[in-house]
This record gives structure tokens, sequence and C-alpha cells, in this order.
């Protein structure tokens, strides 16, 4: 089967150390059999800003414990002005995304989402991390160039309280098997 390609161009250009995602030159790009169970990355911080909660919930989740001092306020559950659950979710998902990238973990695409559990609120003033832990990394036995890899994310805030919680699996290159 021939190598992944976007927009035409081979997805990882081994020659060159590139992906097209950015089609910067990377310094490494770990390979699906360089990934092993219980291996653990951590990624952030990211400072959650009132209006990024509220220009976010305007557009995505316009519910007014998102969007309004006193109607958060008046919430017994929250109590005061708090992030989208799915905003939580998409900062989290770029703190990935980036670390991701600064390490060499370079998906092909994402194969899922499972088992996403939101903690407790994420408020303005907080800042996130995340912590990534690989918990399976397998070849497709009808592909030799691609398997997959699925890991816990936990993200957390400034007090190491988990926030959010959930399990992806991607599709990863495999190495180049030798001709």
């Amino acid at each position: 089967m021939a190598a992944p390609r976007i927009g035409g161009r081979p997805f990882f250009d081994a020659a060159r150390r590139t992906s097209c995602m950015n089609n910067q030159a990377t310094p490494k790009m770990l390979w699906l059999e360089d990934l092993s169970v219980g291996q653990r990355f951590r990624f952030g911080d990211y400072p959650v800003t009132r209006e990024e909660v509220i220009a976010f919930a305007t557009a995505y989740d316009p519910q007014p414990f998102h969007l309004d001092d006193e109607a958060a306020a008046a919430n017994p559950l929250l109590g005061k002005l708090c992030a989208s659950g799915m905003h939580t979710l998409s900062m989290s998902h770029l703190l990935q995304m980036r670390g991701f990238d600064e390490v060499g973990i370079k998906p092909l695409a994402g194969a899922g989402m499972d088992e996403m559990r939101l903690h407790q609120p994420v408020f303005p003033g907080d800042v996130l991390h995340i912590e990534v832990e690989i918990v399976e990394a397998r070849p497709i036995r009808s592909s030799q160039d691609r398997g997959l890899l699925s890991y816990l994310t936990t993200a957390s805030n400034q007090n190491d309280q988990a926030v959010l919680t959930y399990r992806s699996t991607l599709f990863m290159a495999r190495k180049p098997q030798a001709a």
C-alpha cells in the first residue's frame, strides 16, 4: 500500500523530515514503534481568560453560565462564570497537538475519542496542562505503513486537580520496511 498522502503530497517526507501539517523541518519524527505502553508526556500551560470563555460560548455553547456572571453565580453547581466543556476539550486538544508536534508525534488522522468525562469546572484564571499516557500501540494487520495509537489524556488545573479526562485513538505511521 502506498504511503498516506494529503493534498497530493506524502504526509511525511522522510528525506526532508517535514510534515505536510506545517511543512517545516522536524528534529525528530516518532513512528508507532517508537512509542510504548505506559509512556507519559506532560504538555502545557494554557491560561484560561474570561474573554475567551465568553467568545467560545457565544459561538458554540451559548448557555447563560458561560456568558454572564450573574447567571453563573445563580447556578448552584458552578457559582461563577466557567468554560464550556467543549471549550475545555478544545484547549486540551490544542495543548496535545502542540505538545505532540514538539516531541515528534505526527498523527496521520484521528480514529476516535471515548470516555470523555468533565470532573470539575474550568474558570477564568485557571491554567491548564495535560498529561498523556500511551495505553496501546498496535499495527494494523491490513496495512504495513500505519497502526493505531491509543492514549489517555488528563487535563488538570494549576492545582493539579483533574478537570477533564478522555481516551483517544490516532492513526500513526509505522517505520518503513527495509527493501
